[in-house]
């Protein structure tokens, strides 16, 4: 038993093998020929963009597979409805926690003051008019509607991710209810999802081009000046950030006995990820993955745990 957790311990590499260390690289890179050179910046779109459809082209199957394995690997559903209670309770409470503290920190620094800008006057289009329409004419009861998708297959096409979810949440429960009937789907399942993860890793490997690439098109189309002239909102958004996280997530997680700063250095690469492409997306699949191999951890008992707890 103690050589079967030895062999599922990564072995650490060097800093400079690291994947975080070519991503900040990248960056780095990304706001230098950005800045020098512009219109070789703005034709560095396409590297972006292309890793970050890749990317998101992931999420569905890991969520999906991720979550129907998950419950139907449960001995007991009773635990899988009283964890499911306990993320919702979590989840609503940091979002309204979350609210607050931006209301707060918005309105006390106030950096929109001496900004001219009439808020009825801009004109939006492509997703975020399609938000504010949907936010305008959306009745509460459709939500709830949504959630059921018109076909197995369209959620997936569609990249919606509550739709997959509700999908996952069903077929989990029905592989569980089918006992040994449902064995070899469940094994199924967990094949495609050691397929799926390795995919992820091909995929992975191409990070520091993708976050080159959105940062030398970002930095060349809007020039340095505009970026450091939002600076102090950045540094807001990021402050602001940081606090929720410190201490609202690292409250709870103190509460559970284990410590913050781990879990950051833990997901530091997806971390940069998201810093470099400035979207959330790209770094789902390696954070469910990486949350994946600490659930098969703490399973190996004690040293799983302390995985978490020790810096």
């Amino acid at each position: 038993m103690q050589n079967t957790t030895e062999h599922t311990v990564p072995v650490r590499k060097r800093w400079y093998k690291q994947l975080y260390f070519w991503v900040l690289m990248a960056i780095v890179a990304g706001i230098i020929v950005g800045w020098l050179a512009p219109d070789t910046g703005q034709a560095m779109q396409p590297i972006g963009t292309t890793f970050v459809e890749a990317m998101k082209m992931l999420i569905g199957p890991i969520v999906f597979l991720t979550i129907v394995g998950g419950i139907a690997g449960v001995a007991d559903l009773k635990k899988v409805g009283a964890t499911g209670l306990k993320a919702l309770g979590y989840f609503q409470i940091g979002t309204i926690c979350a609210m607050v503290l931006g209301l707060v920190a918005i309105n006390i620094f106030r950096l929109g003051d001496g900004v001219n800008a009439d808020p009825a006057k801009i004109e939006t289009s492509g997703k975020a008019a399609d938000l504010i329409d949907q936010g305008q004419n959306l009745q509460w009861w459709e939500f709830i509607t949504h959630i059921i998708p018109g076909s197995m297959v369209s959620p997936f096409v569609e990249g919606d991710i509550l739709q997959i979810i509700f999908m996952a949440v069903v077929v989990g429960i029905a592989i569980n209810a089918v006992g040994k009937i449902g064995e070899p789907v469940l094994e199924m399942v967990r094949r495609l999802t050691t397929v799926i993860f390795k995919v992820l890793n091909f995929i992975m490997k191409a990070a520091p081009l993708g976050a080159f690439g959105a940062m030398a098109f970002a930095v060349g189309k809007y020039g340095v000046e505009t970026l450091s002239s939002l600076g102090w909102l950045i540094l807001l958004f990021y402050g602001t950030s940081l606090v929720f996280v410190v201490f609202f997530l690292g409250g709870i997680m103190a509460f559970l006995g284990l410590n913050i700063f781990k879990m950051l250095r833990h997901f530091r690469e997806e971390l940069l990820l998201i810093l470099g492409t400035s979207t959330a997306e790209p770094a789902l699949p390696g954070l469910m993955k990486k949350l994946q191999r600490c659930r098969g951890q703490e399973g190996n008992g004690r040293a799983g745990r302390s995985h978490w707890i020790q810096l």
